[in-house]
């Protein structure tokens, strides 16, 4: 290996090193976030089971309406209250602000363990109510970590920071459905709730402790300079003529209508391909769902994360079209690639062999599923990735919190519309998951298209801020010298 080469493999390890101590609170939240985020969906019929005990083994099917609306208003509270800490965080400190969802998260989990089980529609309410506050707080966490993020990374490290979110995520998630597979199955789930609730308020009241809150506009190349300077603030704010040059511009309108589309994609196939799987005739167990993620899923979206992340860095570095293009390849691929694994035959098993993983495992058509699996773990990465980066380099520092509030929120409706959707389809067309699949994929791989319209002005999207910035340097600048 050339001594250039070497030296820049070093950079590499260091540039991370440091930022992931830097950016440790977002860490802390998002893996939390990660190992709780799939519970429902990995243990949907057990879940239905422990509500309503009398209708197993039909309990999803018989109440899969209920609980689409379960997983839906808690991803509507997500909109919502995201919102709130969008505006919150264009104001007050990330740091704190942080702290405070970290926390709540941490009840809502905690008091879960404690709900009473077996009383139908009562059970129900309780598993609701405490979805609904730990929903409150996950909408603060996306908003609130984008703008810390804005002020504390140089745009050449985000693609880095986001891929690194991303895989962790990734690990943290299937590790999540694993353990929680095993607790459910085997009648501890209050365990896993109370355990995670506590590990929730330690990092909320660590976060509070020991964070640190940047400055505003720190990072951004037109007033690195000059904010250097601990006498010089960023203080301005959204005017009328800002908010309608640079929000409602073409690119974040797009980005805007685009993340209904494609949080059905995303939301959709967690919410049935659980319950698709671990319903009669085929019977997988919640373990061997878990395990099957973890020998399949978990790569892919370890390599999917780690490996699309230089590559988007690359290729960002030329344009920042390629970074629009990859999340279009994302979304049409996640359509494509679900449509395939409802569709393959697979094997009709007993209770007792879909919990054998030797019996799943010597399945051909497994490995196929698998493979499957494998590929939209990798792909998701793409939209996760490229996403961020541009909505940060197509708006002014004072709008961070609230245009990834707003883009959120838009994405939650989406989220939340796509399970209740799917559950009523579902409903109507006699458990027809594969006719469900594909209506809600269609609706996927329009919001990748509509992607494609943004590759037309978002170049002059981001050079609008980028003017915008320039000038307020020699303000900020001249009123330095002034004072």
């Amino acid at each position: 290996m050339s001594i250039k080469k070497t030296s820049e493999l070093s950079e590499a390890k260091t540039g991370f090193l440091v930022l992931t101590k830097r950016l440790w609170p977002h860490f802390l939240i998002y893996i939390n976030y990660a190992f709780t985020v799939s519970v429902l969906f990995i243990n949907i019929v057990i879940i239905a089971g422990i509500m309503w005990p009398g209708d197993i083994p039909f309990a999803f099917e018989l109440h899969a309406g209920e609980l689409g609306i379960l997983t839906g208003t808690s991803i509507y509270i997500i909109a919502i209250s995201g919102i709130l800490f969008g505006y919150l965080a264009d104001k007050f400190s990330r740091i704190k602000l942080m702290a405070y969802v970290e926390i709540t998260y941490g009840i809502g989990l905690f008091f879960n363990g404690f709900i009473p089980a077996g009383q139908g529609h009562t059970t129900y309410f309780f598993f609701l109510i405490f979805s609904l506050v730990r929903g409150f707080s996950i909408g603060g966490f996306w908003p609130l970590i984008t703008s810390h993020v804005d002020d504390s990374t140089e745009t050449k490290e985000r693609s880095q920071f986001f891929g690194a979110m991303q895989a962790a995520f990734q690990v943290f998630q299937i590790f999540g459905m694993f353990i929680s597979a095993i607790l459910f199955q085997t009648n501890y789930w209050r365990i896993f709730f109370i355990f995670v609730g506590i590990l929730a308020l330690v990092f909320g009241f660590l976060i509070l402790i020991r964070g640190k809150e940047p400055k505003r506009g720190a990072k951004r190349e037109e007033l690195k300079q000059v904010l250097s300077s601990e006498d010089v603030v960023y203080e301005y704010k959204l005017t009328k003529d800002t908010i309608r040059s640079t929000i409602f511009a073409p690119t974040n309108l797009i980005a805007f209508f685009e993340g209904v589309f494609t949080t059905i994609l995303l939301g959709v196939p967690d919410f049935l391909m659980i319950a698709y799987l671990q319903s009669p005739p085929y019977n997988f167990s919640p373990f061997i769902s878990a395990i099957f993620l973890i020998i399949f899923g978990l790569p892919g979206g370890l390599i999917g994360s780690l490996a699309f992340a230089k590559i988007s860095d690359k290729l960002g570095k030329k344009s920042i079209k390629y970074r629009i293009y990859m999340i279009v390849l994302s979304t049409i691929t996640l359509s494509l690639v679900y449509v395939v694994i409802f569709n393959l035959p697979l094997p009709i098993m007993t209770p007792e062999q879909g919990n054998n993983i030797i019996f799943v495992l010597s399945v051909p058509i497994i490995w196929i599923m698998g493979l499957a699996a494998f590929i939209a773990r990798a792909v998701v990465g793409l939209w996760n990735i490229n996403q961020p980066p541009v909505l940060q380099q197509i708006n002014l520092p004072e709008a961070q919190g609230k245009i990834n509030s707003a883009n959120q929120f838009l994405e939650a409706i989406g989220s939340g519309t796509g399970p209740i959707i799917a559950g009523f389809i579902l409903m109507a067309f006699n458990q027809d998951f594969q006719l469900t699949v594909f209506i809600t994929m269609i609706l996927g791989i329009m919001g990748g298209l509509l992607w494609l319209l943004a590759a037309i002005w978002v170049e002059k999207d981001v050079n609008r801020i980028s003017a915008i910035l320039s000038k307020r340097e020699r303000e900020l600048s001249t009123k330095s010298q002034i004072d």
